[in-house]
């Protein structure tokens, strides 16, 4: 897996940290997700299992949902009939989902999209893949 800071130190930005996402919900996801998902994902999962707080790209605030919990929030949001080819790992707190767009890549882009509508038209990138996205973690937006 990809290396990852340890961010639970309270000094990053990060409003709230879970401890590690298990071992065992780690392979889960990785093994039932419907693409190879990213080994930053994985790693940053592995440090501290959900969490949110500030981000210094739009939308400005994360929420990622636990590695055990992943899939089933997939399913109750039906991402897959409403967004074939996109993976949800959080939220922005509010009306807006965070997925991975797998349509493309790897490595695949991150994107914003609205709960209502969710459609892959009203899709934003965040960020061009997922290492940019954990860069932009725990840090407040320049706007």
């Amino acid at each position: 897996m990809g290396h990852v800071t340890d961010r639970r130190d309270g000094s990053d930005g990060w409003r709230h940290r879970g401890p590690p996402a298990s071992p065992e919900a780690l392979r889960r996801l990785a093994t039932d997700a419907p693409a190879e998902l990213p080994a930053e994902y994985l790693a940053l999962l592995a440090s501290g299992d959900g969490g949110g707080g500030e981000l210094a790209v739009e939308p400005g605030w994360f929420q990622l949902w636990p590695a055990d919990q992943v899939l089933e929030l997939n399913r109750a949001y039906e991402v897959t009939e409403s967004l074939p080819g996109f993976f949800g790992f959080g939220s922005n707190g509010g009306g807006e989902l965070l997925a991975l767009d797998l349509r493309g890549g790897p490595p695949h882009r991150v994107v914003m999209v609205p709960f209502v509508p969710m459609s892959a038209d009203e899709a934003v990138m965040v960020a061009e893949a997922f290492p940019g996205f954990v860069a932009a973690l725990g840090k407040a937006s320049p706007v």
